[in-house]
């Protein structure tokens, strides 16, 4: 996707190294004065008490709730479908494997820094001064900043925020905060124009078109899932609709279980015309049954108990639409099944074919995070510190498997 780009101003910049002394001297008023603030806390999007956070939706969700959520977003407003995202996630066991898969799957690759075609000295010290961001000064959080952007294949975007430090003569990355997707949102006017939007604290819609107010401090994440227009890319909404499915089903299936070894009773009897009292007492005999197992009825009344159906297999109906549906959520964000569930009938190959297609997807949605590095990260580091008459080393993540000896 190019929308990070297309929507940032061309902003004059000196060739000469911009440090943080000269960044200081800055007009007041220029969007990179105030984007360029030195030390933690100087972040652009502030922290939010934890209830304008989020949202609980709750149980009883119906297909009718999902369609205002999904039809809302498509206006724009993405908070609400971003806070059923989260807590599907929350409540589906099988959703969060798969997209904790697709996520820790690139954020655990080694990576490298490739240099240009016959680097000069300047470019390979500003390769040296990247990869010492990145490895020594990020450590541990640089593989949960990518985690967070693989995270985009699911909401359609991801938002991260560069701190910056100053160390010696130069600009460092100080942190990379992530910043939840539901603090943003798209300009209704485009449809695809990404804005940050605090929908619970009085800002106004559609919000501050960040990138171009505060160049070179964020890093955006749009990656290409379905075609559609931006404000309705990702893999969310076809996993809204298999969670709540599951939802509907496990919630059933859990009922089921709380009258274990209660099967369904009813009962027959010879009407009275002109007396219900029969009838009465016969439901009241059959509700005891629950808890008692037991009960005494009259001559004039048949008992009939009928146990749930499973299906044709064997399978019980609950567990068949449980395991549909976390198939159809397993092929969604991994591209096949084999993987994550164990069929009855299968092979060793026919496991290794469903693997090939993972790392296929893997290795394309590795490449598109790669790239908003080197557009987001790379690119604002090099010439902050170095101008812009240097060409920049390439982010590049190691996804081929090493060989089996």
């Amino acid at each position: 996707m190019t929308a990070a780009t297309t929507s940032r101003p061309k902003t004059p910049r000196s060739k000469a190294p911009a440090s943080a002394d000269a960044l200081a001297k800055r007009s007041p008023s220029a969007p990179i004065a105030r984007a360029t603030r030195i030390g933690r806390g100087a972040a652009v999007i502030p922290d939010l008490p934890v209830w304008q956070q989020l949202q609980r939706i709750g149980g009883g969700l119906t297909p009718a709730a999902v369609s205002a959520y999904i039809r809302e977003a498509d206006t724009g407003r993405m908070y609400g479908l971003m806070d059923l995202a989260n807590e599907s996630r929350q409540k589906d066991g099988h959703l969060q494997a798969i997209l904790a898969t697709n996520e820790e799957s690139i954020s655990g690759l080694p990576w490298e820094l490739v240099l240009p075609d016959v680097p000069k000295l300047k470019e390979k010290k500003a390769a040296e001064f990247v990869e010492y961001c990145l490895r020594s000064r990020m450590k541990d959080r640089f593989p949960r900043f990518i985690a967070h952007h693989v995270g985009a294949n699911y909401y359609g975007f991801a938002v991260s925020e560069i701190l910056f430090a100053k160390e010696g003569d130069k600009l460092v990355i100080d942190e990379l905060c992530a910043h939840a997707p539901r603090r943003f949102a798209y300009a209704y006017e485009n449809g695809s124009q990404l804005n940050w939007w605090d929908s619970q604290s009085g800002m106004a819609y559609p919000g501050i078109d960040f990138r171009a107010a505060y160049p070179d401090r964020f890093v955006v994440s749009q990656p290409r899932i379905n075609g559609d227009v931006p404000c309705r890319e990702g893999l969310v909404r076809v996993l809204m609709w298999a969670a709540l499915f599951r939802n509907w089903a496990m919630a059933d299936w859990v009922k089921l279980g709380e009258i274990a070894w209660k099967p369904w009773r009813h009962a027959t009897y010879k009407k009275n015309l002109d007396d219900d009292t029969e009838a009465d007492a016969l439901l009241q005999v059959l509700e005891a049954m629950t808890s008692s197992g037991v009960a005494v009825l009259p001559d004039t009344a048949q008992l009939t108990i009928e146990w749930p159906k499973s299906t044709a297999s064997g399978t019980p109906m609950h567990q068949a639409l449980l395991s549909f549906v976390a198939g159809e959520m397993s092929k969604a964000v991994l591209g096949q099944t084999l993987t994550t569930d164990q069929p009855k009938v299968g092979s060793q190959a026919l496991g290794n074919v469903h693997n090939e297609i993972r790392k296929d997807l893997r290795e394309s949605r590795a490449k598109a995070v790669a790239s908003d590095i080197d557009r987001d990260i790379i690119g604002p580091l090099l010439r902050l510190n170095f101008g812009e008459d240097i060409r920049p080393p390439t982010f590049r993540f190691l996804t081929e498997d090493p060989t089996d000896l």
